[in-house]
């Protein structure tokens, strides 16, 4: 490999682990910090040695066989006296010596990554992509989409990052907005919704960070990300600090600080009769370091994500959602034994009443094609009498021709002979000679 590629391969993986090694910090309480300071310190300047000087080649090629170089790298250090010009000299030292291989786990012995093929949107047009997207999905209660825009709405007038920066979840029953900053605050209601998608329901959603972009003069435009329901909840849940008090801004200017567990619809009406009518809320977390640090660590994440592109983006939703239903129908046709209708000649299988808003007459054809390139029989589309929505059905008969077509090997070789198969026995010549 040609160095300079060795060189950057390095620095990359130095920075992945500079940013877990954050991560974890993010987690500490303020004790912990404070007796690992020089620890930390030690990591930092390690790090900072790497991605501002040249490291040598023998340094290159030696770190280069470690999963986590930086704390290799940090351990030697942490355990000199020297001074920070010293460093060079002992990170070379340590290439040259080579006795860490079999202390540390070794890059070669790392599982091969899977990319979780995540894109990245920049500057979409988000009244109209946002409802194409939703239309791969929520086939109910679309409205609450347009409660989403109106809050972006008055975010991209502001210059406050907290109302710039969304998390939309849609689902088939409605979507979800929300405040990306209270995701990292635990007990929020934008908190708990995240940890609901990833704990509390086997439902598959589409979840998207929304950053906001520019004024709103030029419409309403942003970046989107596409997210991991259940990564996203996981890092959430490990890097949030608690949830302690609402900040209350009135009409009147005047800020309320109230603990969180007494902000509710029963002590409103109290405030608004000493301070007047409420203006702004703001959740407040026991330690913003924290929750700043998350997001911080979140947006850096995010930029690395490849960029795609939009159109062909929701293509492909338009594609999934398609054949997503026709492979639960052809598996529900092909998993029946016995016909199902009430007169018993056919088999049925119900279209998803999540499928059936959204699809036009097109997808309705191509959901058709794709059951039956599986199911491989005759059948069509229709109403199942008494009943509403769409069927698909299948004819008894088809399904018995298609099983008595070709028996099994081992059907065959469990039939019992039928007189005339075996061949005349062989007798032994009674000739006297």
């Amino acid at each position: 490999m040609d160095m300079e590629k060795s060189r950057q391969q390095l620095i990359d993986r130095l920075t992945e682990n500079y940013a877990d090694y954050r991560a974890e910090l993010l987690l500490k309480d303020r004790q912990e910090l404070i007796d690992g300071a020089d620890r930390i310190a030690k990591t930092a300047e390690v790090f900072q040695y790497f991605t501002q000087h040249h490291p040598t080649e023998p340094e290159v090629a030696y770190f280069l066989q470690f999963q986590n170089p930086l704390e290799v790298a940090a351990d030697h250090w942490a355990s000199c006296e020297f001074e920070l010009d010293a460093l060079g000299a002992v990170m070379a030292d340590t290439a040259d010596k080579a006795e860490d291989l079999t202390l540390y786990p070794l890059a070669a012995d790392a599982p091969e990554r899977k990319p979780d093929g995540l894109q990245k949107f920049v500057d979409v047009d988000l009244e109209t992509i946002l409802p194409q997207i939703m239309a791969q999905k929520t086939a109910f209660h679309q409205k609450d989409l347009s409660y989403a825009l109106d809050a972006m709405r008055q975010g991209i007038a502001t210059d406050d990052p907290a109302k710039r920066n969304f998390v939309v979840i849609f689902r088939e029953n409605g979507v979800d907005s929300l405040n990306e900053r209270d995701m990292f605050i635990a007990g929020t209601r934008g908190y708990n919704l995240c940890q609901y998608y990833h704990r509390h329901t086997r439902e598959p959603v589409l979840a998207y960070s929304v950053e906001l972009t520019g004024d709103g003069s030029n419409g309403l435009r942003g970046n989107l990300y596409q997210q991991d329901q259940h990564q996203m909840a996981v890092f959430a849940e490990r890097t949030a600090s608690p949830y302690t008090h609402v900040a209350v801004t009135f009409y009147s200017g005047k800020t309320v600080r109230v603990p969180e567990k007494e902000y509710n619809y029963e002590t409103i009406p109290n405030l608004k009769y000493h301070y007047g009518d409420i203006l702004d809320t703001r959740n407040e977390a026991d330690d913003e370091s924290v929750v700043q640090g998350a997001l911080h660590r979140e947006h850096e994440r995010r930029e690395r994500i490849p960029r795609g592109h939009i159109a062909v983006h929701v293509q492909e939703l338009e594609e999934a959602r398609i054949q997503t239903e026709a492979d639960r129908l052809a598996a529900a046709l092909q998993s029946m034994t016995e016909p199902n209708t009430p007169d018993k000649t056919h088999f049925m299988a119900e279209v998803s009443p999540y499928f059936l808003p959204l699809a036009s007459q097109d997808d309705m054809y191509r959901l058709f094609e794709k059951v039956r390139e599986q199911v491989k029989q005759p059948m069509y589309i229709a109403q199942a009498e008494g009943k509403q929505g769409q069927y698909f059905f299948m004819r008894r008969e088809e399904r018995a021709q298609e099983q008595t077509s070709k028996p099994s090997i081992k059907g065959q070789l469990a039939a019992k002979p039928v007189l005339g198969d075996q061949p005349a026995a062989k007798t032994k010549s009674r000739e006297v000679r």
